[in-house]
Parts: C-alpha cells; sequence; structure tokens
C-alpha cells in the first residue's frame, strides 16, 4: 500500500511540473504600456484578429499615409499611469517608441530595441492603432493628444485598456543610459 501511493505521488508530481511548464510564459515588461495581466491567451487572439482586419481596413481608407507628427524623431516615455499607479520617467528605464513612416514602429529601452510592430493613427478619429509582432501581446488602441513636443496616450476600453494612460516627449535620439 506505502508503495502504490509513493508511486501514485511521483506520478502526480510529475504531472503538475509538465503541465506548469506547458502554461502560458510570462512576459517581460519591455513595453511601457503592456496591460494584460488579466487578459487569456484565447482572449489575445481574438483581439489580434479583429485588430488586423481593423488595420487593414484603415490602411485602406487612408492610402497607409504616415503622419509627420508621430514619425518625425523618437517618442520617450516620460510617465505612466496604470489604474491609480504612477510610474515617473526615472522608473521607466528609458523606454521609449519610434514610429516610422512605413507604419511600423519600434520600442525599446536606451539603446536597445525590444520590439516592432504595426500601427494605424487615423487624423480624424485621433485614434492610434498597435499590433505587436509579438503574438502574445494584444493590441492597442489610444486616444492621442499631441502638443508640440508632447503626446498624451488615453488608452481605449475596446481592447481593455482604459485604466491606461502615457506622456511622452519627443527626441532626436533614444535616451542614452545613465553612468
Amino acid at each position: 500500500m506505502f508503495r502504490s501511493f509513493f508511486v501514485s505521488l511521483i506520478g502526480l508530481t510529475a504531472l503538475c511540473i509538465s503541465c506548469k511548464s506547458d502554461g502560458p510564459k510570462k512576459l517581460s515588461n519591455d513595453y511601457a504600456m503592456l496591460n494584460q495581466d488579466d487578459i487569456k491567451p484565447g482572449e489575445i487572439a481574438k483581439y489580434r484578429s479583429t485588430a488586423i482586419a481593423a488595420l487593414e481596413f484603415r490602411y485602406k481608407e487612408t492610402a497607409k499615409e504616415s503622419i509627420t507628427i508621430l514619425d518625425k524623431d523618437i517618442w520617450v516615455y516620460e510617465g505612466t499611469v496604470k489604474n491609480t499607479d504612477l510610474t515617473p520617467m526615472d522608473s521607466l528605464g528609458g523606454r521609449w517608441i519610434d514610429f516610422k513612416e512605413d507604419l511600423t514602429y519600434e520600442y525599446g529601452s536606451y539603446s536597445e530595441s525590444k520590439g516592432k510592430g504595426r500601427y494605424h493613427y487615423g487624423l480624424e478619429k485621433g485614434l492610434l492603432l498597435l499590433i505587436d509582432d509579438n503574438e502574445m501581446i494584444k493590441p492597442q488602441e489610444f486616444k492621442l493628444r499631441a502638443l508640440n513636443d508632447i503626446l498624451v496616450l488615453e488608452g481605449s476600453y475596446i481592447y481593455k485598456d482604459n485604466n491606461l494612460q502615457a506622456k511622452l516627449g519627443r527626441r532626436a535620439t533614444r535616451p542614452t543610459e545613465p553612468k
């Protein structure tokens, strides 16, 4: 009896270990606006398919034109708010996002690129749609407010980002790491 209990215990332990290693991987927070703690992987796939369709439709509507206010220079995060938690610039580790004229974007920290994706910004509605190349990251849509060299992003409810805001400042180059 003790032997069968011991064998069962070993089998159960092995099963738990194998299940745990096959589970979803926790994403590192390389992207300053990562906001998917309560999102299931199945939801991400649904969000991505609808966002890709929306992105393609918006590209057709606007003839895939970029907007100079976004693609000129690099945008550095000066602060983010998630729910009621404020993350100031000095805690963001030099995070930045660079919108390109070909409607792609790249993001990273200091001199290191951490990811990329595609975007659309509609000047008429002021909405910015971001779809990361990493299929584990859900799409995001923001109301964009720009004034001179400041950009404010207000999360939309579409992809459950209405708890998220960020302030970014325009820079000619990526931030440099403090020495």
